[in-house]
């Protein structure tokens, strides 16, 4: 029996990120452990950075502001989400002026003042790092730095089921997979934000939410509507 409601959100979101169909699609996963941080957590977002060799790349982010701020970074080459990734390791609550002073001018232009970052691994490898976009103090503290470390790994371990007894380079194959359909989703967004006058935020909001009760694949929804085709189940009631 959960003590308060918080902590049935806590396990609600665990079982979530752990309970997938065989077939479950890889970027949809990663969509989802961001919004679930941000729900969980006192974050102003999240982001999921992969690391193949010593390139890092931009996978998916809990909404626009954190995608370009991840982006941001990469185009920087500078920021906290990319040092995490590089030297493998997560990072404490860090204010940007401290260590990336071009990449803080633009996340404080947003509000952004701190970044912090777990692991996001498979028991083989590390895949990179589940970003957090902080705001203002108190910073995150050692039990909500654990609860986003528990979110990752529990991401981490259902990919891990997913490609069971597969080798590193199958891995990453399907991460390119993930960071190819990428494109796809951004295309999605474009086309159902100018189609129906919403932001890009609504945009994903409402694909996500109609794949889901669809029950299809994230990536084949937004194919079908990066060529134009829209359901009419995705336009506004009238």
């Amino acid at each position: 029996m959960f003590n308060t409601e918080r902590e049935a959100h806590i396990a609600q979101a665990v079982l979530d990120l752990a309970h997938r169909p065989a077939d479950f699609d890889p970027l949809e996963l990663l969509h989802d452990v961001t919004a679930q941080a941000v729900a969980l957590l006192p974050v102003r977002g999240a982001s999921i950075t992969v690391l193949d060799q010593d390139a890092v790349s931009y996978v998916t982010a809990s909404d626009e502001v954190c995608r370009q701020l991840t982006e941001d970074q990469i185009d920087l080459d500078e920021g906290p989400c990319l040092d995490s990734a590089r030297t493998r390791q997560p990072l404490e609550p860090t204010v940007l002026t401290e260590r990336w002073p071009r990449f803080a001018y633009r996340a404080q232009a947003e509000g952004v003042t701190a970044v912090a970052a777990v692991s996001l691994r498979l028991p083989q490898m590390l895949l990179g790092a589940l970003n957090l976009f902080l705001t203002r103090p108190p910073y995150l503290g050692g039990p909500d730095m654990q609860l986003a470390q528990t979110l990752a790994d529990t991401t981490g371990t259902t990919l891990a089921h997913r490609h069971e007894l597969a080798d590193k380079d199958t891995v990453l194959t399907q991460l390119q997979t993930a960071l190819d359909s990428r494109l796809v989703i951004e295309q999605a967004k474009g086309v159902l934000a100018g189609r129906l006058g919403i932001d890009m935020d609504e945009a994903l909001a409402r694909l996500r939410a109609t794949a889901r009760s669809r029950r299809q694949k994230l990536t084949d929804l937004a194919a079908r509507i990066a060529c134009g085709n829209v359901p009419g189940d995705l336009h506004p009631t009238r």
